[in-house]
């Protein structure tokens, strides 16, 4: 029946190439809109996501490498023009774009870059093109690259909250915002060579990109920003003019180009034939926090746990379609994480663990898969991580709300009956003892050294030699691959022609992937805005259950920002 169909199709779309072919006229650019955070893939977003922005905005990774593989299958257009605008971006995912850019190019495809609003992001990202174009009143803001943490101590004593911490090393910092006022020396070491690395691939790009000397680039990074003219002047971009002009400005021979924004050109660029797959990757992704229960997200981001949290019954529940779905031959774990709750995460390594034996699972690594994400990664047959990836952070941590002085502050007097010696062990209204904080001490030793079994296992390194790579320490992509966290440096394509060799399957071919997720039984439907409404309440509630809760969390600290 399907061959049927597949033949049923492919004729459609022979005729509708055929009338394409003779009677559309083909751009000769295509505008491709470049903003927002740049998800992996596509999502499904709600009723109310999409009105109160909830859900991912701007285009997808997935989204912009289809449509340049799309224009360059027709051949016709020249090129393809970047509108870069509104960018926030992680920088693996501009490491991914890039790298889908450089193979357009191979392809003979031309690329500009059109900035209308640029920081170094979106500075790096544009370097990737054969020419970068500005708006004259553009200020190019390449001034490098930095982090900052807001340290909330002080502003919870104010509000007579304290935590007690309990991490497996200092270098296990994502507490430190809790109970500090500034960086640990073993956090500051951290997080600066970090930076420094990042701050690398974005003179790296100018050196790459541009042409220019890495000390020039550094210099000009310093003198940084530079209005249009002047960045012109200096040879960061190659032209200032206004949307309008661009047609003239690509045209050749005295003509103005066809510059076609993206719906239009859909229309008239030829639409692949389908090919019957006998066998295909399944596509399951973990993105956000990881969290007990089912996947839910947040209207505003809670801290450890964010916005979204990938739940580990959904997860698993994904995890086990794949592994029961007979064509499936192998699957694409993409894990896009900073980690979370450490019983959840290890509830997922396990059945990664599991399934490994029955079809090979290849870990993917968005910008972040650390701590928690790693632990889920660790089982996989193979991973894949890009260069700037935030990986690593093998540890655990317990964080236990003090609210001793808010109760005081309060007038409440709270006044406990208890039997057991340690009943009151994660009561917030009481300082924990020295026994309490002694067990806490125990229960994070006994799961981290659970965590690095799991390593040691899945990446045949013996438990001593993980010593000086775990205890929190967070890498780059390129560093977990030298140290043995990651089995090679690459991005999608290089995932997924692994999952396809492992998998005993043939190259790659469009519809290869079969994206799955979990049932949806028991949710509201996306057009049923109360019922929505009603689910993204119950989500806050319990996202604040537990963040208030004494639990063990395999977290990585705080995030990396790019300017």
């Amino acid at each position: 029946m399907s061959l049927v169909i597949d033949a049923l199709v492919n004729l459609w779309r022979l005729l509708r190439n055929a009338y394409v072919r003779l009677f559309r006229r083909p751009p000769q650019y295509v505008w491709i809109e470049v903003s927002g955070s740049l998800p992996e893939f596509e999502s499904r977003v709600g009723f109310l996501q999409r009105r109160v922005r909830l859900g991912p905005t701007g285009p997808s990774l997935e989204g912009i490498r289809e449509q340049l593989r799309r224009i360059s299958a027709d051949g016709r257009p020249r090129g393809v023009v970047l509108r870069i605008r509104g960018l926030d971006a992680g920088w693996a995912a501009l490491e991914e774009l890039r790298r889908e850019l450089a193979t357009f190019r191979g392809r003979g495809g031309r690329v500009f870059a059109y900035l209308v609003e640029a920081d170094s992001r979106s500075y790096y990202l544009a370097c990737a093109a054969d020419e970068i174009l500005a708006t004259p009143l553009t200020t190019l803001g390449v001034t490098g690259v930095r982090t900052r943490v807001n340290f909330l101590r002080d502003a919870l004593s104010r509000a007579g909250l304290e935590a007690e911490v309990v991490a497996v090393s200092p270098y296990k910092s994502a507490g430190e915002p809790l109970v500090r006022n500034d960086f640990s020396v073993e956090s500051l070491e951290q997080a600066q060579r970090l930076l420094d690395r990042r701050y690398e691939e974005l003179v790296d790009a100018m050196v790459e990109g541009r042409g220019i000397p890495a000390e020039e680039a550094r210099a000009k990074i310093d003198q940084s920003p530079h209005v249009a003219p002047d960045a012109l002047a200096r040879g960061l971009i190659d032209g200032v003019c206004y949307e309008d002009e661009l047609p003239e400005r690509l045209g050749t021979e005295g003509e103005r180009a066809r510059l076609v924004e993206r719906g239009a050109a859909q229309r008239s660029l030829r639409v692949p034939y389908r090919r019957s797959l006998r066998r295909r990757v399944g596509l399951v992704s973990l993105s956000g926090a990881i969290v007990r229960g089912k996947s839910r997200r947040l209207p505003v981001p809670l801290p450890l746990i964010g916005g979204e949290q990938a739940g580990s019954e959904s997860v698993v529940a994904a995890l086990r379609l794949a592994e029961r779905n007979r064509r499936v031959g192998a699957i694409l774990f993409h894990v896009e994480s900073r980690g979370g709750d450490a019983l959840a995460s290890d509830l997922v390594w396990r059945e990664v663990e599991r399934i490994r034996t029955r079809k090979p699972v290849v870990v993917l690594m968005g910008n972040v898969a650390a701590s928690g994400g790693y632990y889920v990664s660790a089982a996989a047959n193979h991973v894949v991580a890009r260069r700037t990836t935030i990986t690593g952070s093998i540890g655990v941590l317990s964080i236990r709300p003090v609210a001793e002085n808010l109760y005081e502050r309060l007038g409440v007097n709270p006044a406990s009956l208890e039997r057991g010696a340690r009943a009151g062990l994660l009561d917030p209204s009481h300082r924990p003892t020295r026994d309490e904080l002694r067990v806490l001490q125990e229960q994070i030793g006994f799961i981290y050294a659970q965590f690095k079994d799991r390593v040691s296992r899945g990446r045949a390194m013996e438990v001593p030699a993980l010593e000086g790579i775990a205890g929190g320490r967070v890498w780059t992509g390129a560093e977990a691959h030298e140290l043995g966290l990651a089995d090679e440096v690459g991005g999608f394509e290089e995932a997924l022609h692994k999952a396809l060799q492992l998998g005993k399957m043939e190259r790659e071919t469009p519809g290869v992937l079969l994206k799955i997720s979990p049932p949806r039984s028991g949710r509201p439907a996306p057009g049923d805005p109360a019922e929505a409404t009603r689910e993204i309440v119950e989500n806050v509630k319990q996202a604040i259950s537990e963040l208030l809760a004494c639990r063990v969390w395999a977290a990585a600290p705080y995030e990396i920002s790019e300017d």
